[in-house]
């Protein structure tokens, strides 16, 4: 009788003691889990004072309505790294033209009709290039998206009744999840669409960048081969009115559209060094204005 007591104590010593553990690993992974938010939340905190510093880095450094070409063509050259080995700070920044291409605002009927021109030129292209299933479809989502006539995604709707237009490649992303599934239509997903359009708010005075737009926008906009775009145009060296001169088109450009110089409209990627972890985020620089912060977190 004794040894079934003991044994039956033993087991409820066991059980007690699994039960104790079981409640240890679980508070154990909460701890974990909070040290990693913590940790991540603090990270954001220093993307944005990062963000600030380099914003007003800029302002001194490009300044407002000014020719900075040269600083430009520096900045585009390479990325920018600052590495403290005593303290382990370490950021790097690397940068490239924000309107290589044509703004995706300008599939918009109510703006002028060169740009509007345009605009369709280009999305025609693309569409035609990766052979979507529904284009008229995916055009009409992006124009409804514009114009803020309607929206599925409950996270932009106050904000686009407040800013119509489509003001970033995370909102433009969201359209094309959005057609994907509607139309089982994947290939729209892997089509570089950055490279053809510029995701920004505009206005009227919204131009092209004339001194970097991009290969792939050169050969849909001006109809010549990507290939011979890729062989003959130099970064920083070429420009539009020669290169067309040189491939036999008109190099009468509209200067409302496209800039005789390089903007000070910049997108940028910042990475850091934090609690031994490298962090990310990504905005954009005009005309003296920071804009589109996106923490992109852990990477």
């Amino acid at each position: 009788m004794d040894k079934r007591k003991t044994a039956i104590a033993l087991l409820i010593t066991l059980m007690v003691i699994a039960t104790i553990m079981s409640i240890m690993a679980v508070s154990f992974s909460y701890l974990d889990q909070a040290r990693k938010s913590a940790v991540a939340t603090s990270a954001l905190t220093q993307a944005n004072i990062l963000y600030g510093n380099t914003g007003d880095i800029f302002k001194r450094f490009f300044p407002k309505k000014a020719d900075n070409s040269a600083k430009l063509k520096m900045l585009y050259g390479m990325p920018l790294m600052l590495d403290d080995e005593e303290s382990g700070f370490a950021i790097t920044l690397t940068c490239q033209p924000l309107m290589l291409g044509v703004p995706i605002n300008w599939l918009d009927d109510k703006i002028s009709v060169e740009k509007n021109n345009l605009a369709s030129k280009i999305f025609e292209a693309v569409v035609e290039l990766y052979h979507l299933e529904e284009p008229t479809a995916l055009e009409e989502m992006i124009i409804q998206a514009i114009k803020a006539k309607s929206s599925e995604d409950e996270e932009y709707i106050s904000r686009l009744k407040k800013q119509k237009g489509i003001i970033s490649k995370q909102q433009f992303n969201k359209i094309l999840m959005n057609y994907a599934f509607r139309y089982d239509d994947i290939k729209v997903l892997d089509i570089p669409w950055n490279k053809y359009f510029a995701f920004v708010k505009t206005d009227k005075k919204t131009k092209i960048d004339g001194a970097y737009p991009s290969l792939e926008f050169i050969s849909a906009a001006f109809e010549i081969p990507l290939e011979i775009v890729k062989d003959s145009w130099i970064k920083g060296e070429s420009t539009l009115p020669s290169f067309l001169e040189d491939n036999g088109q008109n190099n009468n450009l509209d200067k409302n559209i496209y800039a005789k110089k390089a903007l000070n409209a910049i997108s940028c990627r910042e990475t850091f060094l934090y609690q031994k972890e490298r962090y990310g985020f990504k905005f954009n620089y005009t005309e003296g204005r920071s804009s589109n912060f996106e923490f992109s977190g852990q990477e």
